[in-house]
């Protein structure tokens, strides 16, 4: 949990991402046809601060697994590989609390236990797609897009002893974490499965979110922190083409 009350703050406005809304719904309403939809299933591996075991800066996110859809469109005044790539996920990642604990047990010198607790990011953002016909069969498309984050965080249970086992202190922790802004960059390899009917791709994303969470304790004052959050999405889809 990244905890920097000194960092600086990116405040965007509810009015900000109802503009972002209605400009997403021109763009789609001016598309030729959609040109086919992809669903399916993958391994999230959080990386940087996102998977760090550093108590000042560390998400403690352990390897975990999400779902997928995603749908290209294209513009009649678009080269004839370059597409609107909508992206769509959301995911799970257990928090590593023994680690975390281990961590408050070295820093505090007093033996702490935590809860479990889990993240789960809801991903939606929008841009372009280039693809590549590698063969008649193979195609390589390369995605871009830019779009909002909402990451519900479960609350944990926080307790510390003495020496001799006697409870100090009992905390629940809540996480009120805010909309963010979000980009990914992703590469997907695609295939035909049955002619005409169904395709599938391998593919891995990077996704990254500065998230601006507020901490709220039972005893203790709120703390305001931003967390980091960074993952490789490595899976597969099924490809649904246009008829």
């Amino acid at each position: 949990m990244k905890i920097n009350t000194m960092a600086s703050a990116i405040r965007i406005s509810t009015r900000r991402w109802i503009i972002i809304a209605a400009l997403v719904s021109g763009v789609a309403s001016q598309v030729k046809a959609q040109e086919g939809s992809s669903f399916g299933a993958f391994v999230a591996v959080p990386v940087g601060n996102f998977k760090s075991t550093d108590l000042r800066n560390g998400g403690f996110a352990k390897t975990g697994w999400g779902i997928v859809f995603d749908s290209k469109s294209h513009f009649k005044s678009m080269p004839d590989n370059l597409f609107l790539y909508f992206h769509s996920t959301y995911q799970w990642n257990e928090m590593d609390t023994e680690a975390l604990a281990a961590a408050f047990t070295k820093e505090l010198g007093k033996r702490t236990t935590i809860t479990e607790s889990r993240y789960s990011p809801l991903l939606t953002t929008l841009g372009p797609s280039y693809v590549f016909d590698l063969t008649d069969k193979l195609k390589l498309a390369l995605n871009g897009t830019v779009g909002i984050m909402f990451n519900n965080t479960r609350s944990l249970g926080i307790r510390v002893y003495d020496d001799n086992d006697t409870e100090l202190l009992r905390e629940a922790v809540s996480f009120d974490n805010n909309v963010a802004f979000a980009y990914t960059l992703g590469v997907e390899l695609r295939f035909p499965l049955f002619k005409d009917l169904i395709g599938g791709a391998v593919y891995v994303d990077y996704t990254g979110a500065k998230q601006k969470t507020t901490l709220t304790f039972d005893t203790l004052d709120p703390i305001k922190s931003f967390e980091q959050l960074q993952y490789l999405n490595c899976g597969f889809k099924f490809t649904l083409p246009k008829h």
